[in-house]
């Protein structure tokens, strides 16, 4: 049975090559410890045993609360090859936001903690198996709210979508396994750096879209494994937006990054001259740049001139330039014109699919190349940029 998580999608939309070599080829990289991962891991552990001391009717004193998570960040940071400097910046600066969460929610009064560290697991398409953890779920009255602790120092944006679909599918599961204890479902995000809380309520018209969603993404892949391992190689191409490569792992064997790993011994073409080619190229890419921008400075001047003349063609020794008259329609009001059309009887004569419009459906996930089996035909063609 397939088993999905919401990483592993993420992963897959980021970059579906990335996602081969992690989950079908299971080309695992080992993770390397650092502050960073120790400090999110720990203050985790440190809150999850704080809820869970609250949840057996008891009030934990911060300093205790500082010790349990002390006790395994000295263990584990002495390990690292990392100045003391260093690593005790980064101590004040969690047991600053570790002291400001206990002081801001004392004496935790306000809430029934179901449980922390909550593995779901929830049937999200025949056979297809969605699972993952939420960092606390609670109950307030016949609400439910999900906690989910965000330790990044980045300011959170305006657009939440991302860790709203994450916590609407969370709150799936919830609302099938408590459906008749529950009114509303809630999701909350705690930034520990900025001491922000986003809550809102997640609507079951929108746990239907990101479900929904989330299904025909699911599909894809599963399409996708089917594809590559029949006989499509390329079934699972490189991402077009190289943002997500930064911290990628498998850089020396993508399409993308793989000739810069290469040694002299590996190129089929000696290695000066590809250098000679690629500087070549660029030259002669800029070239055309500059070529095409005066080209079109003539352009405009030539065209000025016929209109002034009133001149249809204009000529040079034995050339000519034909001026010709290109017509563009700006529709204002698309649904009116649409009944205008359907009066006339000639709607399906002006329909026409915009196939760039199509394609960013398709890359949004509104619409998916399963949706549209035996309707469309990718080619792929290369060139270079």
């Amino acid at each position: 049975m397939p088993l999905y998580s919401f990483s592993q999608i993420q992963k897959y939309l980021n970059c579906p090559l990335s996602y081969k070599f992690y989950y079908v080829d299971k080309n695992r990289p080992e993770w390397e410890e650092n502050l960073h991962l120790i400090l999110w891991t720990e203050v985790h552990a440190a809150l999850e045993w704080l809820y869970n001391q609250v949840n057996n009717f008891k009030k934990p004193t911060y300093e205790q609360l500082e010790q349990v998570f002390l006790q395994t960040f000295n263990e584990k940071a002495s390990k690292l090859d990392e100045e003391k400097e260093t690593i005790d910046e980064f101590l004040t600066r969690w047991k600053y936001y570790l002291k400001s969460f206990y002081e801001k929610h004392y004496p935790f009064e306000d809430i029934k903690v179901i449980g922390t560290e909550v593995r779901l697991a929830i049937d999200l398409w025949d056979n297809i198996k969605f699972q993952w953890i939420i960092d606390r779920l609670d109950k307030k009255w016949y609400d439910f709210i999900l906690t989910d602790y965000k330790t990044n120092k980045n300011l959170p944006p305006e657009d939440k979508t991302l860790y709203e679909e994450q916590l609407t599918l969370y709150a799936l599961w919830v609302k099938q396994k408590y459906w008749k204890y529950l009114k509303k479902v809630y999701w909350n995000l705690v930034y520990l750096h900025f001491e922000i809380q986003d809550f809102w309520e997640i609507t079951d018209q929108r746990m239907k879209e990101i479900t929904e969603k989330y299904k025909k993404i699911v599909l894809e892949i599963e399409k996708k494994k089917a594809e590559y391992n029949l006989w499509d190689e390329n079934a699972f191409p490189t991402t077009t937006d190289t943002s997500h490569c930064r911290f990628c792992d498998y850089k020396e064997i993508c399409p993308l990054f793989a000739h810069k790993f290469w040694n002299i011994d590996d190129f089929e073409i000696p290695d000066d001259m590809v250098r000679k080619l690629i500087d070549e190229y660029v030259q002669l890419n800029k070239q055309k740049k500059n070529i095409e921008k005066t080209l079109n400075q003539n352009k405009e001047m030539l065209i000025k001139f016929a209109k002034k003349n009133k001149l249809k063609k204009i000529y040079w020794n034995e050339a000519d330039l034909s001026v010709v008259s290109y017509k563009w329609i700006k529709i204002l009001d698309k649904e009116k014109l649409k009944e205008k059309l359907q009066q006339l009887w000639i709607l399906d004569e002006t329909l026409e699919v915009d196939r760039f419009k199509l394609k960013k459906l398709i890359d949004s996930w509104k619409i998916t190349n399963t949706d549209l089996s035996n309707l469309i035909d990718y080619t792929e063609t290369l060139g270079l940029r």
